[in-house]
């Protein structure tokens, strides 16, 4: 686990490394100033973003706005750069600088793409290096040969480099969780960036989360937006993991932004805040470009979020899915594993509430968004709510009693989850 602490809010760098649209050099700029203007001390880059682009872009910024490298800096190993003639749109980027990416995950190329991502940077020394884009979904049939040569030497040579101190931590730049899951078979990590793969609309990455709680992996949450549909309140065009939703998706997203619209919060405010709320997530990174999207970002995150509202998102996305106990729906499920309920109708002193095949009286009143006993509690229990532990009982409580700061402290959530923006600027 890495000492650094990261803020709740980052940055990710490859729209200004020319993703789908060409962003010009004032605009790239501005965009970074109004970012650091407005506290955001995390940048997530890689070579890949415009084949370099990204990366110099930034350090340009950073030479000049953060002479004393207060910055936090994430990049990625696992493309080497090559000289290139090609012009015009390449892997999604336009118009970028004159290289081709080419995977290596071996030891020398970890290495070599290390010290090339320096010195765009203009930095000795990085937060955190990821090996990036690991995993089937990315090599197809190629997978095992990449993951052998990362195995075999590339995971080394990150190791050697954190051990001697020019990286600050390890681990893994990826969008599907079946890798990570199979690199925490083999290796240890520090922390790893999933994206796309804990949003309101994709809870893919809830056991992993709960498995990275078991091992003390931190994890940085990119593509909070999945790639659009979330971030706009279902204006303009639509897309979803970067292609046109499905039809189910679509009604999905409706739904939830329909209980945003319930509380009085907008649905992009939701999908930016929502994968904070889990103790294992110390960061989340949009993708950022022009000033006007960091203002927005910067809104959104400040926007308060009724406790009540995240079960109702949760039964919005399935709504057959929670388990509801009791005709009229007071408390609901919300993980198999929980041994907590979530009261989503307010609960009078006196009320029946169902337990174990029948039925308690509920002993004092209980206020939406809270949390029940859905068993018996001892003092020292983890309190597991979906599917990860959130806290530890301090006394003990009995089915149907009310779990809240007079019983319970949060020991389970990262102390630094919500460090201030201002930090490190």
């Amino acid at each position: 686990m890495t000492d650094t602490i990261f803020p709740a809010l980052g940055m990710g760098t490859a729209p200004i490394g020319n993703l789908y649209r060409v962003v010009g050099e004032q605009e790239a700029r501005a965009t970074l100033n109004a970012a650091w203007d407005a506290g955001i001390a995390y940048y997530d880059t890689a070579p890949h973003y415009g084949f370099g682009l990204a990366e110099r872009r930034l350090g340009a910024m950073l030479a000049e706005r953060d002479p004393a490298g207060k910055a936090i800096i994430s990049t990625k190993v696992g493309r080497l750069l090559v000289p290139t003639g090609a012009t015009g749109e390449r892997h999604g980027f336009v118009d970028a600088d004159p290289y081709e990416p080419v995977f290596d995950y071996s030891h020398d190329a970890v290495l070599r793409s290390f010290e090339g991502s320096c010195a765009r940077l203009g930095r000795e020394r990085i937060d955190l290096l990821l090996a990036h884009d690991l995993g089937r979904q990315t090599h197809g049939d190629a997978h095992p040969d990449h993951l052998r040569a990362f195995l075999n030497s590339g995971y080394r040579a990150m190791r050697d480099l954190r051990d001697g101190g020019a990286v600050g931590a390890i681990g893994i730049g990826v969008n599907e969780v079946a890798i990570c899951d199979e690199l925490l078979d083999h290796v240890e990590l520090d922390m790893i960036l999933l994206a796309g793969r804990y949003t309101l609309l994709d809870r893919g990455a809830q056991r992993l989360l709960a498995r990275c709680a078991e091992l003390g992996v931190q994890l940085i949450v990119g593509g909070p937006y999945n790639s659009g549909i979330l971030a706009r309140d279902l204006a303009g065009p639509l897309h979803f993991d970067y292609a046109a939703p499905s039809e189910e998706i679509v009604g999905e997203t409706r739904r939830l932004a329909q209980a945003c619209a319930d509380f009085g919060v907008s649905l992009p405010a939701a999908a930016l805040q929502f994968p904070l709320r889990h103790p294992q997530v110390v960061s989340v990174i949009p993708g950022l470009v022009g000033p006007e999207q960091v203002a927005d970002t910067m809104t959104r995150l400040a926007t308060p979020i009724p406790d009540a509202l995240w079960p109702a998102l949760d039964m919005a996305l399935e709504p057959e899915s929670p388990v509801m106990l009791g005709d009229d729906a007071r408390l609901i499920l919300l993980h198999p594993q929980d041994n907590v309920l979530i009261c989503v109708r307010a609960i009078e002193a006196g009320d029946l509430l169902p337990a174990s095949g029948g039925t308690i009286p509920a002993r004092e009143g209980i206020a939406i968004g809270h949390k029940v006993a859905r068993v018996p509690l001892n003092a020292g229990d983890k309190v597991i709510k979906y599917g990860a532990p959130i806290g530890s009982m301090t006394a003990g409580a009995a089915t149907g009693d009310w779990v809240h700061m007079h019983n319970m402290k949060s020991d389970y959530i990262s102390s630094h989850t919500r460090s201030a923006l201002g930090e490190g600027a």
